[in-house]
């Protein structure tokens, strides 16, 4: 027991969120700008945007948005005279295809449900080639179109093309990486030395404290779900190993700062930690978390659910809450 007292409160009540804006306070005025649809309200949030920070996460927020589109489509003047109403309503058509995709296996999606995926990404795509004409610079476009390659099945090649205008655009972007790394995967044409490199690579280029080394997390994640038995390959010396070296090199850094993005990352090396059945070193990362969290990866885990991710917490916390609670 006083290894709870130890632990804020927070970590132990309430209810797990997946909401950005849990995730994110910072993003309830531009939720609110474009619910009022004060359109000078949402570019100024954009043009105030800290320029150290991707802006991919804010864009997700307003893309996941039920109705948006119809603000979208005459913003501004609309997509054709406003970039950034074109980024958002790409992003937003993204989503809309998704949703009627779903994220059931292949097999089990209709004629129908992939026509209509498919016509949602094409025409975001056609949109967001317009705007990153115009912006080359524009790197949520540019990751909204390494997603859409991955949709449409475009291949590695175009994946790739579209990651490094992202990563020319904005060093480092870590929304494009994860997003890449999906791609990379063999379930999508990829392979796992391809995304294990590619992880690694995005880890050590980063400055330190910076959140990509967290590709790391999600390469690993992705190929236990793969495996016989996804515990055993976590529990690998050598991908134990790679995993403490990510935390060290990104979260657990004395650089770290909690920028958009850092729910994702200790989600994943949450969810890591707990496959590989090291509460310890899963307790800073659920610490740290309270009740946020984040659909991926913890969709994975059997019972997924904001039930089975408090369970996992609560143990995490109850073993290794001192540690979690003095870093």
């Amino acid at each position: 027991m006083p290894m709870l007292c130890a632990v804020s409160a927070t970590a132990f009540f309430g209810v797990p969120t997946t909401n950005r804006l849990h995730h994110y306070p910072e993003l309830r005025p531009l939720r609110q700008a474009v619910l009022s649809r004060d359109w000078p309200a949402v570019t100024r949030f954009f043009a105030d945007f800290p320029t150290d920070q991707d802006p991919s996460v804010a864009v997700a927020m307003v893309a996941e948005l039920r109705g948006v589109e119809t603000f979208l489509q005459g913003a501004g003047g609309g997509p054709a005279s406003s970039t950034l109403a074109a980024t958002l309503l790409g992003a937003r058509w993204v989503v809309m295809g998704w949703e009627v995709r779903t994220a059931r296996y292949a097999s089990q999606v209709s004629r129908q449900q992939f026509a209509q995926f498919h016509d949602y990404l094409a025409r975001a795509d056609n949109l967001l080639g317009d705007v990153v004409m115009a912006e080359p610079d524009n790197v949520s476009a540019w990751t909204t179109r390494v997603r859409i390659a991955r949709g449409l099945q475009l291949g590695l090649a175009e994946a790739w093309r579209r990651y490094n205008r992202a990563a020319k655009a904005r060093p480092h972007p870590v929304t494009a990486q994860l997003t890449l790394a999906q791609q990379l995967c063999p379930k999508w044409g990829g392979s796992f030395p391809e995304l294990h490199a590619f992880a690694q690579r995005c880890a050590a280029e980063a400055p330190p404290g910076a959140l990509n080394a967290a590709v790391v997390a999600e390469a690993h994640i992705e190929q236990a779900r793969a495996e016989p038995s996804a515990s055993r390959y976590m529990r690998r010396p050598e991908v134990r190993e790679q995993l403490r070296q990510a935390v060290a090199r990104s979260v657990g850094h004395p650089a770290y700062r909690p920028v958009f993005g850092w729910v994702q990352a200790h989600s994943s090396f949450a969810y890591a930690w707990t496959l590989a059945g090291d509460r310890r070193s899963a307790a800073p990362h659920f610490a740290a978390l309270g009740n946020r969290f984040t659909s991926f990866p913890w969709e994975y885990y059997p019972g997924s659910g904001r039930l089975t991710y408090k369970a996992r917490q609560l143990a995490a916390l109850m073993t290794g809450g001192q540690r979690a609670a003095t870093g």
